[in-house]
């Protein structure tokens, strides 16, 4: 059976999108002297998510661009992809030459031999396509300078390259296309694949074992050299793309897999797509094609050729080096939660092919906004592609699709352009947010019903203004400021009057703060020292708060003992810290102080003997200070005291990022009524609609496998109606053995904030002896932090 009706059928906003508070906090009052803490507040306004930290990764030799440098894509958050080439002839898509099995010889006739399927490219007027980005509102394009059937737009001069510098054709579509994009103001990106259906080593790099292919190589030990010579001209014409066309913005990559099999990664020890090449590599590359390193003469790899002509371009991770961004590829609508510490591109075709398709088919303008909004609201960027005919001229449906999407994001600007996603995660199909400044907009998707929409808690912000975006208009609001969830008081606010009818499928509506949505870090930029530093490289204190995690202050040498301090001008009253040290996976040992006069310290947390090996972790206290000291007092052999992000806090907060149950096995004791709706994975997915509702009997229990053994310190359990009023939380090493490390017989239900716990274990459960109604337990989230 399910619940009656005095359960709500429906919560605009459940409890569960941001009852997700941060660890108890920490009394310590400080006074000079160091005397006694006063006692903390029972009570605290609920704490905002902050945004993950993205921190630049090394690959094969190469670091990611750090956040300062792929801002733009972040910012401008839309581009227009361009796939155009030969097969825009036979007008049936990009794959049409592997598709068709059609032979390299027979290919290069859509080309030479006139005929209604020639790519001619005699309407070839790229500002037009310029012209096009920026109605739609893009801010950058990025053209397909060779895609997988091997023929390059400009004129390569490698031997063996099938380029447009050749007859008929001899022409440089790239020159022109940069020249056109600049001049509108454009950023300008270029897409490059290594693969190469011309040549039959793609299949048979080793000539020993040829891979399933539609022209029906075989093995040939001569396809070892075949290969070698495809990656020969690959290092060619990206040295050619890299200085012969000015600055670059967005190298797109794109197929970097061997055979259409594997992963890109997988194909690395051919490519060498990171910072060097291997002078014993088994596919060498002549001198007179590849690229040397300035100063140390290596030679270099695909990312570090284009890396040292092209410094601040981005790079997608399909060369198999890591790669600057992800890409999420299809029409597929995105799902799930925010996509937290990186940047993720969506990108898809609003054809049914990317390259021209004479099917003339295209999105709906529906379908095409959803994929836009639902990316926007998962801090994601997109970038939207459009298939020019032969003759170098974008369907006129194509066209205009892009001017309805232009004009959506005229009207909505603000709520889109300079935002980031978040800080909630959004509910599938209903809504989201983005957000700038003191600024929410909250973004009502098709399938939310109804003119009046909820706020999730505020915290300890106070709402001046709620409008609607495109008209401006103000909009009616009430505060209801009674809720109280885990000793945790909160705002929320209830909206009417919204008008639904101009954009159905994403209304938004501003909801301006009297504070910044997000937890301000009140230590950047301020001045910091430390006890030593490797000053020679750089590694000085002030890099610990900057702001930027691709710099950091390091010791100069490995002991312990060494501190940085950050002056915060004057005395605040704080709430934590947030620190990202230089590695992940290495125990770092600290003690965090604080003092009004820089003399006398009081200690606010040591966290010495911490197992923890996470690189960003958190620290609550509540305390007042000028000054807070961090000092490193244990280091595995081989680290050095070296933090890349120093952050404090005036305002409760926490990190979504180090959820440690997000995304893992859940199992139960049963579902309510064998509903598979009702599943235990539904309290870890990360989505706020969704719950694990049992059976209604006791005991029951919900457990969750952390794939290794964890410190606990944390537990956040989101009930739904139906709660726990008796229960345990247990951790185990082998799921069969358990520790009680809480309990309680007068569980009220809302949201339990669990903090000070003292466990650890691979499987945390919840174990219920009695529920608070006469139905089930039912969890909307269990979150599990480490501290």
């Amino acid at each position: 059976m399910t619940e009656p009706d005095s359960r709500p059928a429906s919560r605009p906003v459940s409890r569960r999108t941001v009852l997700t508070g941060t660890a108890a906090l920490t009394a310590a009052s400080l006074v000079a002297g160091g005397e006694p803490p006063a006692a903390a507040s029972t009570t605290a306004p609920l704490p905002h998510p902050l945004v993950p930290f993205r921190i630049p990764k090394l690959d094969q030799g190469m670091w990611q661009q750090p956040d300062s440098t792929i801002q733009w894509l972040r910012d401008t958050r839309l581009g227009m992809f361009i796939h155009w080439g030969v097969y825009a002839g036979p007008a049936h898509g990009e794959w049409y030459m592997h598709q068709a099995a059609i032979t390299p010889a027979a290919y290069q006739n859509f080309v030479t031999q006139a005929s209604p399927q020639q790519f001619t490219a005699d309407a070839y007027k790229p500002s037009d396509w310029a012209t096009l980005a920026k109605q739609f509102g893009a801010s950058y394009t990025v053209l397909t300078a060779r895609h997988h059937d091997g023929f390059a737009l400009w004129p390569s001069s490698y031997p063996a390259s099938w380029n447009a510098g050749q007859p008929p054709l001899n022409r440089d579509f790239i020159r022109d296309y940069v020249t056109a994009v600049r001049a509108a103001g454009l950023r300008v990106g270029l897409y490059y694949s290594p693969i190469n259906w011309r040549y039959p080593g793609y299949y048979d790099v080793t000539g020993t074992n040829c891979a399933p292919n539609p022209w029906g190589y075989t093995t040939d030990p001569a396809h070892h050299e075949n290969a070698r010579l495809m990656k020969e001209e690959v290092y060619q014409c990206v040295k050619e793309l890299v200085t012969q066309y000015g600055a670059l913005d967005d190298f797109w990559w794109d197929g970097g897999w061997l055979a259409e099999q594997g992963t890109d990664a997988d194909a690395s020890f051919f490519w060498e797509p990171g910072r060097y090449r291997d002078p014993q590599n088994g596919w060498p590359v002549d001198a007179a094609y590849g690229a040397t390193e300035t100063g140390t003469g290596r030679p270099l790899g695909l990312a570090g050729l284009v890396r040292q002509s092209q410094p601040t371009a981005v790079a997608t991770p399909r060369s198999g080096w890591i790669g600057d961004h992800d890409v999420e590829e299809g029409s597929g609508v995105p799902t799930g939660r925010l996509r937290s510490g990186r940047l993720v591109q969506k990108t898809f075709s609003i054809g049914s092919t990317w390259g021209y398709n004479s099917d003339g088919a295209v999105m709906s303008f529906s379908n095409a906004l959803a994929v836009l909004v639902n990316s926007f609201i998962r801090d994601m960027c997109v970038l939207v592609n459009v298939g020019p005919d032969r003759h170098g001229t974008v369907p006129a449906n194509q066209v205009s699709l892009m001017q309805q999407l232009g004009a959506f994001m005229t009207a909505n600007a603000e709520a889109v352009y300079n935002t980031r996603g978040g800080p909630w995660d959004p509910v599938d199909g209903q809504y989201g947010y983005t957000f700038n400044g003191s600024t929410i907009y909250a973004h009502l998707l098709s399938g939310y019903s109804g003119t009046s929409f909820t706020t999730p808690p505020l915290g300890d912000a106070v709402v001046t203004k709620v409008y609607d975006v495109v008209s401006k208009a103000s909009l009616p609001f009430s505060v209801n400021t009674s809720l109280s969830f885990g000793g945790t008081t909160s705002t929320r606010v209830t909206v009417t009057g919204i008008d639904r009818t101009r954009y159905p499928d994403d209304t938004v509506i501003g909801v301006v703060l009297d504070r910044p949505v997000i937890p301000a870090d009140i230590a950047r930029g301020r001045a910091a020292t430390a006890d030593s530093a490797e000053t020679a490289q750089g590694n000085v204190a002030a890099n610990a708060v900057d702001g930027d995690t691709a710099t950091r202050w390091c010791a100069a040498d490995g002991g312990t003992g060494h501190w940085l301090t950050v002056d915060l001008g004057s005395a605040r009253g704080l709430t934590g810290a947030r620190v990202a040290w230089e590695f992940g996976g290495h125990r770092y040992g600290y003690r965090i102080d604080g003092s009004l006069d820089g003399t006398h310290w009081t200690t606010l947390a040591d966290l010495t003997g911490t197992t923890d090996t996470s690189q960003v972790q958190t620290v609550a206290f509540a305390a007042s200070a000028r000054y807070l000291r961090l000092t490193v007092t244990a280091l595995e052999s081989g680290c050095w005291a070296s933090v890349r992000s120093f952050e404090v806090y005036d305002r409760p907060f926490f990190d979504p990022s180090l959820d440690l149950a997000l995304g893992r096995t859940a199992t139960s004791s049963s579902t309510e009524n064998a509903n598979s709706a009702l599943g235990p994975g539904n309290a870890v997915d990360g989505d706020p609609a969704t719950r694990w509702s049992s059976a209604f009997s006791d005991p029951q229990w919900l457990q969750i496998d952390l794939g290794s053994v964890q410190p606990v310190g944390r537990v956040v359990l989101a009930w739904e109606n139906a709660y726990g009023k008796a229960y345990q939380i247990q951790t185990s090493n082998d799921g069969s053995t358990w520790t009680t490390i809480y309990s309680t017989t007068s569980g009220t239900g809302g949201v339990d904030d669990l903090t000070g716990l003292k466990g650890s274990g691979r499987y945390v459960r919840m174990y219920g002896t009695a529920r608070g109604t006469q139905w089930s337990y039912s969890l909307w989230s269990v979150q599990i932090f480490k501290s």
